[in-house]
């Protein structure tokens, strides 16, 4: 059993460190005082111990300890994650001069761009964004980061076009929505900023980073375990996940965050019985959990029970106002059923609640289209083909209620662009004769 305090003395001129441990889970505090024993004179041990105080939090102790295995054999990765943590702490200067050497690590150069665009050194920041963008064409961190160099100079304009070329490349996340909306209300164009600033966001993506990835996995506890298994839920190993997630149901056999994970992904795998079995149990013993409520959902829906689905979705939402995924699945189901009205309610709900899918913003456009509401529905194509003018569904909704209020001739031209775009895209064909019906009526 090791004290819950862990004192590490060493011979030579290793730190030596007072921890209190108190705070992390029991196989985080076992992790790093074992870890502290086996640290002497090894630039990796110590690399490790740091990586263990980094992933739990301990961002002083991990500067020491990255410190002092520099001290003993250089390493990019170790000077790296040393410079990380230096930037957590506000100690910028010093994490740029820790990576300044890295050159062929390219998360290296587009952080020490957005460490100098704190510090207010906007030209080294550029400097930095478009080193990493020769390095990788594709890198959307240094997209962003020339974005927000712009912005913090003051000129919305050029943030604007590249936050749109951003965009035409695929990069479609809130954060980039919000920061193009920042741009356009800055540079007076209130009505686009409105409408890109109207779905909440939580900050910027989490992008590829594998040092900093591997890090992490050294995390340890409950919900280490769980992010762990989440993370191979997203990158589609599902057998991963479920060997994860078996072992942690063990642990934890009543914990409905564990249950509703498993379920999910026995739902994920098509074993629907092992899901709802799951599920049921989960409920037994939490039955005010709403994830599991929502899980349930898609599990019915799955099963073909629509109605069964739309009850469970509906409890989710009883228990979890606020929780958006279940609105838009009711109003997946209610459209399914040909329930425009309660479709078009709980559509608006999901949306208004953060919803960034743009295919619940299409669906919600279609069902107002069918209720006569074609104001409101243009306004819903509008608003996907701001963050997505490639979209097909979009480009025929908004042509279609371009057409209904009284301009098919406008809207046939929209076809006509789309239809060179899109050979043989049957959304765009099926619009192309739904306006040509529209014109003719006229």
């Amino acid at each position: 059993m090791f004290a819950l305090v862990a004192i590490l003395a060493l011979v030579s001129n290793a730190p030596v460190f007072t921890v209190d441990l108190t705070q992390l889970a029991p196989e985080a505090s076992s992790a790093i005082a074992l870890q502290q024993a086996k640290a002497a004179s090894n630039a990796d041990q110590w690399q490790l111990l740091g990586k263990l105080y980094h992933a739990h939090g301990l961002e002083e102790e991990a500067i020491e300890s990255y410190a002092y295995s520099t001290s003993l054999a250089r390493s990019p990765n170790t000077s790296y994650l040393h410079g990380v943590a230096l930037a957590h702490v506000g100690r910028y200067e010093e994490a740029i001069a820790e990576v300044a050497e890295i050159d062929n690590y390219v998360p290296a150069i587009w952080q020490q761009g957005f460490w100098q665009l704190d510090l207010g050194n906007n030209e080294i920041a550029i400097g930095k964004f478009d080193q990493a963008m020769q390095a990788d064409k594709n890198c959307v961190p240094a997209f962003v980061g020339l974005a927000r160099v712009h912005l913090a100079s003051g000129a919305p304009e050029l943030a604007i076009v590249q936050l749109d070329a951003l965009i035409a490349r695929g990069g479609i996340h809130p954060y980039v929505n919000f920061l193009l909306g920042t741009a356009h209300r800055r540079a007076g164009n209130h009505a686009i900023a409105t409408r890109l600033l109207a779905t909440p966001v939580n900050g910027p993506p989490s992008w590829k980073d594998p040092w900093m990835d591997e890090m992490y996995s050294h995390t340890k506890g409950y919900a280490a375990d769980v992010a762990r298994a989440m993370q191979s839920v997203d990158a589609g190993n599902l057998t991963k996940a479920l060997g994860q997630l078996t072992a942690l149901k063990k642990r934890y056999p009543k914990d409905p965050t564990v249950l509703n994970n498993l379920a999910t992904v026995y739902l994920k795998l098509g074993q629907l019985d092992q899901a709802q079995e799951v599920l049921q149990k989960s409920m037994r013993w939490s039955p005010a959990y709403a994830p599991t409520q929502l899980t349930m959902a898609f599990t019915m829906r799955a099963k073909g029970n629509t109605e069964l689905a739309i009850a469970y979705a509906k409890k989710a939402i009883t228990l979890q106002p606020a929780m958006s995924p279940a609105h838009a699945l009711v109003g997946r189901l209610s459209f399914q059923n040909g329930d425009l009205p309660n479709a078009a309610t709980y559509f608006a709900q999901a949306i208004k609640l953060g919803n960034s899918d743009p295919s619940i913003r299409e669906m919600h456009g279609m069902v107002l289209l069918n209720l006569g509401k074609v104001r409101d529905a243009l306004k819903q194509f509008e608003l996907v083909l701001q963050a997505s003018p490639d979209r097909p569904i979009s480009i025929s909704g908004a042509a279609i209620a371009t057409a209904l209020l009284g301009n098919p001739d406008e809207a046939l031209k929209q076809l006509a662009r789309a239809k060179a775009t899109f050979q043989n895209e049957p959304n765009i064909e099926r619009a192309w004769q739904s306006v040509l019906k529209i014109k003719g009526r006229e």
